[in-house]
């Protein structure tokens, strides 16, 4: 072979192994890609097993109109204004609300209207949420819809950009929910404008922070101590008589 046939062919070679190795670094890329890509669209859903939600102690009340506890005549209304990924919501509605049921919502005394808010527009697991328990409400299941979202607040809302709608399938579940008219009514946004009226009628109130609430149109803000709703709300009877 003379010399220029041997370089024509160490050309060839080479150019050869060049495209094999493009091709190899391009497939690379490409997996590369393709894993960051399913990380990304897992990392943003939110599918908890049966075994992992937690199931509450639920709210044993009879519930009225979509998110209401009590008898809608009782002499004293609480609207409460919560976000269902603060953690003092959380609180209040797992514990001092459940007080609360015992001992002036059974009695036909209190009845609670609870108003999502929070900052939807940012936080599409939020929304989510939201709409999702007032679905709940029309089959009569808003309060242990409100219970579950709660008790798995953390998990929930860690990634507030998330889409929880799998563990809300899940919830609905749990509580033996018509699935179809469930997620008919997600995929709706049925009460899409509800959730926001709730957001625009909490501003025009005041509300600069969660949980905060109204007794009888008296402003109460934070998770306090179970004794300041107890003086406020025989304030408000006391008034009330």
């Amino acid at each position: 072979m003379n010399s220029r046939r041997y370089l024509q062919e160490r050309r060839r070679k080479q150019a050869r192994q060049n495209s094999y190795l493009m091709l190899i670094m391009v497939g690379g890329v490409v997996l590369v890609a393709a894993a960051l890509i399913y990380a990304a669209i897992t990392s943003s859903k939110v599918n908890l097993t049966a075994k992992q939600i937690i199931r509450p102690v639920f709210t044993e009340l009879d519930q009225y109109d979509l998110s209401s506890l009590g008898d809608p005549q009782a002499p004293v209304r609480i609207d409460a204004y919560s976000d269902f990924s603060c953690s003092h919501c959380a609180d209040f509605a797992l514990g001092t609300n459940k007080i609360l049921a015992e001992e002036y919502i059974k009695t036909g005394q209190v009845s609670l209207v609870f108003k999502t808010v929070g900052y939807l527009a940012e936080a599409p697991a939020l929304q989510q949420a939201a709409e999702g328990a007032y679905c709940a409400g029309e089959q009569g299941s808003f309060w242990h819809f409100h219970d579950l979202i709660f008790a798995n607040q953390v998990r929930l809302f860690t990634n507030r950009a998330a889409d929880v709608s799998r563990t809300l399938r899940s919830f609905a579940e749990i509580l033996a929910l018509n699935i179809d008219q469930f997620e008919t009514c997600v995929a709706e946004g049925k009460y899409q404008e509800l959730v926001y009226a709730n957001q625009t009628q909490a501003n025009q109130l005041g509300v600069s922070g969660t949980p905060t609430f109204f007794i009888n149109g008296v402003m109460l803000r934070g998770n306090q101590p179970y004794e300041m709703f107890q003086q406020a709300i025989e304030d408000a009877l006391a008034a009330s008589q």
